[in-house]
């Protein structure tokens, strides 16, 4: 089996032979929307990749690597500038899966639906972010049955927007 690292260079070598060449030039205007819905999946697939090498890394991950920390290891290796660094921090920050003390086992994240709809491809960053920061800045007026009321319902909303188009 190829390594992830092997894979995503497949990806991106296949995106650059897509993009090297005339070929979107001569599409019609239905292939065009599908070529469009398509990178829109890529991206979000993407945004989700990040965030999720993000959430499983441990604290100390950029030190390793030179950096100060991850806003750094951030814009050195997705080539992203601060803030857009700081935004994927916060959207791994709500979906990251901590891991029980007692068991070793994964416990499930603080927006548990919202976290399948970002690595479905359903959501990207910023929709992430969109759909959570409201009830987080409410985090201390709303119970936990609210919040993952809030969760499935964002969710669910998310996964049928990503679906329009087709």
């Amino acid at each position: 089996m190829n390594s992830p690292a092997d894979a995503l260079a497949q990806v991106a070598a296949d995106l650059r032979e897509l993009l090297g060449g005339d070929a979107l030039a001569g599409l019609s205007d239905a292939e065009r929307a599908e070529v469009l819905v398509g990178l829109g999946e890529v991206s979000r697939l993407t945004d989700a990749g990040v965030v999720e090498a993000v959430a499983t890394a441990d604290a100390e991950f950029g030190h390793r690597f030179g950096c100060r920390g991850m806003n750094e290891m951030l814009r050195r290796t997705v080539l992203v500038d601060a803030s857009a660094a700081a935004r994927i921090m916060r959207a791994a920050e709500a979906v990251q899966r901590d891991t029980s003390l007692v068991s070793g086992e994964r416990l499930p994240a603080r927006w548990p639906c919202m976290r399948e709809a970002l690595l479905d491809g359903a959501v990207g960053v910023a929709g992430l972010l969109a759909a959570v920061t409201p009830p987080e800045r409410a985090r201390d007026r709303i119970t936990a049955e609210q919040r993952m009321w809030a969760d499935e319902n964002l969710a669910a909303f998310a996964r049928r927007r990503a679906s329009g188009f087709r």
